[in-house]
């Protein structure tokens, strides 16, 4: 069920992470810009829905963000290097690459996101 959760709170960042990217490379952006002005955004509306949605954490919002930016980091650098290898290397139309790299990033972000910045936090005695 989390993942579903996660699934649809990120389907909302996806939106607005291609939605960016889209219009950017569709307006002429270089598409590395298009795609870290697409992620950015993403990353915002990811966050904000998946911290009280999906994970239900309503703590230490600053440090799980920083912890989400990290992991986000991770994602954005894994779909910059498949993004080159798409289009520059394979000759994928940019606006189809970006679709690809999206469930590859969805998977390693979700598992990232569980496991270090929406995982509960330890008291003292446990």
């Amino acid at each position: 069920m989390q993942f579903l959760l996660y699934c649809l709170c990120g389907g909302a960042g996806v939106s607005a992470d291609y939605g960016v990217y889209y219009f950017s490379v569709t307006h002429g952006l270089w598409y590395q810009g298009a795609n870290a002005l697409g992620y950015l955004t993403g990353m915002l509306v990811s966050f904000s829905l998946n911290r009280v949605v999906t994970f239900g954490m309503r703590d230490s919002v600053l440090q799980r963000f920083v912890s989400f930016a990290v992991v986000a980091g991770v994602g954005f650098l894994t779909s910059a290097l498949m993004l080159w290898f798409l289009i520059d290397s394979a000759g994928v139309d940019s606006r189809i690459a970006k679709l690809m790299t999206l469930p590859v990033v969805l998977i390693l972000q979700y598992t990232l996101n569980r496991k270090f910045t929406f995982a509960p936090e330890k008291t003292g005695g446990e």
